[in-house]
């Protein structure tokens, strides 16, 4: 028992570490600045599934040409037609203050989704700003860095749990 304690003990430690994916997502302003984009870097799980949904922080790579940075959206991982996945965004509503009356106001939506084939993934897809689209541009996806360990709850407990039990018995024993 006791060398089967600390080896049970690190085996549930090790399992209780969960990984996750993380993702890029850049979108190309070049039509409103040269050289402009937004961009920011998402996690999904280690097993993501359509209808899957990520929270992302934006920035502009020239936050003095735009309002309202940093921006929040929504990523959603959605059924691919040619591949697995797609990878998509909810509305981005920014100010372009020296735009003209068409791009001054901008509200990017998707406008052909990035697919994958598993994650993970290098893509592109497109967007436009408004419909009728004052302008048409793409936005990629690709991989951020590795997978960042996050503490899982059941091996915790698990662990606990064991070592109550190595202690009891000893305990008892003791008495």
């Amino acid at each position: 028992m006791k060398r089967f304690l600390p080896c049970a003990l690190l085996i549930l430690g090790a399992g209780g570490l969960q990984a996750s994916i993380l993702e890029s997502i850049s979108f190309d302003l070049s039509t409103l600045h040269a050289g402009s984009t937004l961009s920011g870097i998402f996690a999904l799980s280690n097993s993501p599934m359509a209808g899957d949904t990520a929270t992302v922080q934006l920035s502009f790579s020239d936050p003095a040409d735009y309002s309202a940075s940093p921006l929040t959206a929504t990523i959603t991982i959605g059924n691919g037609t040619t591949l697995t996945y797609t990878v998509g965004f909810n509305s981005i509503t920014f100010t372009n203050p020296t735009g003209n009356m068409f791009t001054k106001n901008v509200s990017l939506v998707p406008n052909g989704l990035a697919q994958c084939a598993s994650f993970p993934c290098t893509a592109t897809g497109g967007f436009a700003d408004g419909s009728p689209a004052a302008f048409t541009a793409t936005y990629k996806i690709a991989a951020a860095a590795a997978a960042v360990p996050e503490p899982g709850v059941g091996p915790l407990l698990a662990s606990i749990l064991l070592l109550s039990v190595f202690l009891g018995r000893r305990v008892v024993r003791m008495r």
